[in-house]
């Protein structure tokens, strides 16, 4: 596995707002799907350096990165697509690590 891309979610408005709950068992089935490699991690947003994100994570957001690696561009863009289409819009973060995520969510948007 040589490609991969990060985005994430926010969990506690995709429960709140569409009832939808993101399980590993649903990303392993995707995963497998499109032979591509899925990781889901829980983590926080919302502060700036690690002082205060140290200092203010009871306040940060709950998010979950999934970060997807595979052998080719297209499994990947068909596992985002997929994701997509199960938990609809993403968020990318800024940088090298999101880029596929980032051009494929600008055309799902457009679609």
């Amino acid at each position: 596995m040589s490609i991969k891309t990060s985005l994430y979610y926010f969990p506690n408005d995709l429960l709140r707002e569409k009832g939808i709950v993101i399980t590993l068992k649903d990303l392993e089935e995707i995963s497998k799907k499109y032979g591509t490699k899925i990781t889901a991690k829980p983590d926080k947003i919302g502060s700036i350096g690690p002082i205060s994100s140290i200092l203010l994570r009871g306040l940060l957001i709950d998010i979950i990165v999934i970060t997807i690696e595979g052998d080719n561009e297209e499994s990947i863009k068909a596992t985002i697509k997929e994701l997509y289409s199960k938990y609809g819009e993403y968020e990318v973060f800024s940088g090298r690590i999101s880029s596929i995520a980032k051009k494929l969510k600008s055309e799902l948007k457009q679609s």
